[in-house]
Formats: structure tokens, C-alpha cells, sequence
């Protein structure tokens, strides 16, 4: 006779625990995002492609850019066209889902 039983899993803590696990990968991919985003740069003072670089705050992992006018350069405006090195570049490594404010 096979021995059963009873298995709970609490979602919120397996998330937390997956997001912990995985940040040094995470951290790895962030670093070839950031470096294919500055190869892909626009150079004319060079303040958008040295912007480019990866933060970590516990298990939150973000390439982000520095340079004041990067939400311009990546997104354009009205009479600019986008760059958008940043978001190909992250669409490369996996799903990109867009800007997302930190909460």
C-alpha cells in the first residue's frame, strides 16, 4: 500500500523563494542586456550609451539608463525618433514587457 500526503504550497513564499534563487542568473543576463545596449548606442556625447548599466536592490534586477534624456533617446518624441537599444536588447534575452515603475 502506497503512503499519501498532503503537500501545501504557499504561492507567495514560492515566488519569493524563485525570485532569490534565480537573481545571480538574473544579474548575468542584466549585464548582456546592458552590454549589447551599448554596443547598439548612438554616439554623440556618449552620455546615453555610458548611461547604460545594471542595478540591484535584493532579488529586483533592472538595466537601466542614467543620461537624463535616455526616456527620450529610447522612446522618442513627437520630432525625434526612438533609439529604443534598451528594449531590443532586452527583447533578445526573453519577454520584454515594457517600462514598469518600481513599487
Amino acid at each position: 500500500m502506497a503512503a499519501s500526503i498532503r503537500v501545501t504550497v504557499y504561492p507567495d513564499q514560492a515566488v519569493a523563494e524563485a525570485r532569490r534563487l534565480s537573481t545571480p542568473d538574473r544579474v548575468e543576463i542584466a549585464h548582456q542586456i546592458a552590454g549589447d545596449a551599448q554596443a547598439a548606442a548612438p554616439v554623440l556625447t556618449g552620455a546615453y550609451r555610458d548611461g547604460i548599466g545594471v542595478e540591484v536592490s535584493g532579488d529586483q534586477v533592472s538595466v537601466v539608463d542614467n543620461d537624463p534624456d535616455s526616456f527620450y533617446k529610447e522612446y522618442g518624441t513627437s520630432d525625434t525618433p526612438a533609439h529604443a537599444v534598451l528594449t531590443n536588447a532586452a527583447k533578445a534575452y526573453g519577454k520584454y514587457t515594457g517600462y514598469q515603475p518600481r513599487r
